[in-house]
């Protein structure tokens, strides 16, 4: 299979990690190959940036589908996990990946105050994306879920669409 891009995007709590955690394990098993996993958090925290200013996260969004787009060509098949705020990164993406496939989870603000993983609402923590800093909301991703989707059915519809690449 020739490399492609998952990318999954949501504000925090919407269940992108754990989203892109269960497809990386359907491409292992149905597809027989061994995916890469980028996840957001994991990559601002290897290059140490804690800037959480909307300059700051167009930065590291760029960052993220340029380190993505080294290896899908390499033909790896990269599972990236982020908060996509600008929707300059999402058409970069339509037009520098051949094979793409944007998620973008439509989890209302309740659900995700209720989940809070990192504690970010209840701490009612600065420059959080989506809350109290602007976000360009995707408007032609591939598959939408919504709210308390299925997470074993929608991980099935992103590894059929990836079967088609």
């Amino acid at each position: 299979m020739q490399g492609a891009l998952v990318y999954i995007t949501g504000l925090s709590g919407s269940g992108k990690t754990t989203l892109a955690k269960e497809v990386v394990k359907g491409i292992k098993s149905m597809l027989g190959v061994k995916p890469i996993f980028l996840d957001g958090d994991a990559l601002r925290e290897c290059v140490v940036n804690s800037d959480y200013s909307t300059q700051g996260r167009f930065n590291m969004a760029s960052y993220y589908v340029r380190v993505a787009k080294l290896l899908v060509e390499q033909d790896f098949i990269v599972v990236l996990s982020t908060i996509s705020m600008f929707e300059k990164v999402r058409a970069f993406n339509v037009e520098n990946f051949k094979n793409y496939l944007e998620v973008y989870l439509e989890v209302s603000e309740e659900i995700r105050k209720t989940r809070d993983p990192k504690n970010f609402y209840k701490c009612n923590t600065e420059d959080m994306a989506g809350l109290n800093q602007n976000v360009e909301l995707p408007r032609n991703s591939h598959l939408v879920f919504k709210d308390n989707f299925d997470m074993n059915s929608a991980c099935k519809e992103i590894l059929d669409k990836l079967k088609g690449f």
